[in-house]
């Protein structure tokens, strides 16, 4: 059949077609796959081998079966691997990564198993195609039988087969096969310790990964960049950092992936000093403002509350994606400058980038934080007329909070009561806050309940309750919360602030006298305390359950 095809192919292709000589009188066959353009050259090549009686020539067989994975003929190569008589490992090895490239990954395993029922010897080669299979399709029990026969075979000591065995070990979430593979090691390479670095942060043992790096002996950029993001996805942000100005310190040049890691860092700690030093490092060095690197600096300074420069970036920047109309939108959002926040969306709509359910949910977040409630409701039946987006929880935990916020605490909660999905904590928080603004008893309790269904050690809903209660003086409902919070073992989290002073970030928790500084700090805000009552302030005096004794 696939003789019929090559026959019918050169028949009819006149244009993207050999001279006619080419074929039959051209003495070197290795020209042939040299001036192969096009897939009709190829079934010309292929018809030609077929009548020259050279169709089962190994080597000629695996430059075809290149070039036909080349093409994206897979379908192809594969009806010619299987019309060549006893193929070798080679070809094996050549059909496997053509699947590969295009995510064939079962197929790679049904070639592997025939194979070792044809006896064909697996080699260094085809075990890490086999292995990287196994971790894209979550086999594990695949992996180590793989490499078991790998181990019997005497392949194993080959560190392209270890290190392939420690990524796949690594991406099924088994780091503790992965380390035992590195142990017996003789020399791991960087690739080798690199690997099982981020297979460690991937788990979250960031102690571990950080004890590793610290061992290697020589560290190239991408190891520091992995062990920096590392740090920087577990939430070790002071770490992510002082790797990132180490590395730096030490002359390795930082990739965008390292860049951008550290950004992060900023963003989460708020350090903008130490943000724009990175922004002056990637201008100093010349970096292209990619949508990647770009993306992560409007997040940084919108959430160290800078969107001037946040706005700047965006707009200089050649190329942007939805992520970067989401970073600008929602940064405009979380410090309420819905009108910004909108207009940004109108222009998004415009250049005739597609929103996604973030854009919207962003969109929301905005109306929410400057009180327009007709314009979130009409963007709620927006998302869905328009886009074809049906709303998920943080979109309807955006319209709880927004109605709430306004007064409309029974809209919400009729809201609440139609959702498709169930609702999370974060939907009820947003009834519960908006009760206690409002004074709503009866559906602070409802809201709740169903926190402590959801969330039953989180602290906060209780007090808040219990806030309420004594706000309105009722002394008994709240000592009715306080004590069901503490028969339930619900210990008050005391409350955390940070700050940034000349490039350092100051954390405080409620209470304690921790900070070098404390005695100034609780003296100033003593002043502060006694200026605003001089000014008329009058703090809300009711027995709070963030008091001392309930925060022991």
């Amino acid at each position: 059949m696939l003789v019929m095809h090559m026959k019918f192919t050169i028949s009819a292709c006149t244009v993207q077609s050999f001279p006619p000589h080419s074929l039959a009188t051209n003495p070197s066959i290795l020209s042939l796959f040299l001036q192969c353009q096009h897939q009709n050259h190829l079934h010309q090549i292929h018809a030609h081998f077929i009548k020259t009686n050279n169709s089962n020539n190994k080597f000629y067989v695996s430059k075809l079966l290149s070039l036909y994975t080349q093409f994206d003929l897979l379908h192809h190569a594969r009806l010619l691997f299987n019309q060549t008589r006893k193929p070798n490992t080679l070809l094996c090895n050549m059909l496997m990564k053509g699947y590969e490239q295009h995510g064939l990954f079962d197929e790679i395993l049904h070639l592997y198993l025939h194979m070792l029922q044809e006896d064909i010897k697996p080699d260094f080669f085809t075990f890490p195609l086999v292995l990287r299979s196994c971790a894209s399709l979550s086999a594990l029990e695949f992996a180590l039988s793989t490499y078991s026969r790998a181990f019997k075979s005497g392949i194993d000591a080959n560190i392209y087969v270890q290190n392939s065995a420690i990524g796949a070990y690594c991406r099924l979430g088994c780091v503790g096969l992965a380390r035992q593979v590195f142990d017996e090691m003789s020399e791991p390479d960087v690739v080798s310790w690199t690997t099982l670095i981020s297979g460690y942060c991937q788990v979250g043992d960031v102690k571990n990964a950080g004890f590793l790096f610290g061992l290697m002996p020589e560290k190239d950029v991408v190891a520091w960049g992995a062990m920096i993001s590392g740090y920087a996805q577990n939430g070790y942000h002071n770490e992510a950092l002082s790797s990132f100005v180490e590395m730096l310190v030490k002359g390795v040049e930082a990739t965008e992936f390292a860049i951008v890691s550290a950004l992060s860092a900023c963003s989460n700690l708020g350090v903008l000093k130490l943000g724009l030093s990175i922004l002056g490092y990637v201008v100093r060095r010349g970096l292209e403002l990619s949508v990647f690197m770009g993306t992560a600096l409007i997040d940084m300074f919108c959430k160290c509350g800078d969107t001037t420069n946040a706005l700047t970036i965006f707009n200089r920047m050649h190329e942007k994606n939805s992520a970067s109309w989401n970073a600008i939108i929602g940064g405009f959002a979380m410090h309420g400058h819905a009108e910004e926040a909108i207009e940004m969306f109108v222009q998004m709509e415009e250049k005739q980038a597609v929103p996604n359910a973030i854009t919207l949910s962003n969109v929301l977040c905005a109306c929410t934080h400057a009180g327009l409630v007709e314009e979130g409701r009409h963007y709620f039946d927006y998302m869905i007329n328009r886009y074809g987006i049906e709303p998920n929880v943080d979109h309807y935990g955006c319209m709880v909070d927004l109605l709430g916020r306004a007064g409309c605490v029974n809209e919400a909660y009729e809201l609440i009561r139609y959702m498709p999905m169930e609702p999370n904590e974060v939907v009820w928080g947003a009834l519960l806050g908006a009760c206690r603004i409002h004074g709503n008893l009866d559906l602070g309790e409802i809201a709740l309940e169903k926190l402590i269904e959801l969330d039953p050690q989180n602290s906060g809903n209780y007090v808040l309750l219990a806030n309420m209660y004594g706000e309105l003086g009722r002394w008994e409902d709240a000592d009715r919360i306080r004590d069901a919070m503490k028969e339930s073992g619900v210990t008050k989290t005391p409350g955390c602030s940070s700050i940034e002073v000349n490039g350092l970030v100051h954390e405080f928790h409620a209470r304690e006298w921790c900070h070098p500084d404390s005695t100034e700090i609780y003296e100033v805000l003593a002043m502060l305390t006694d200026h605003l009552g001089t000014s008329g302030y009058k703090p809300r005096m009711n027995r709070d359950l963030n008091s001392e004794e309930d925060c022991s």
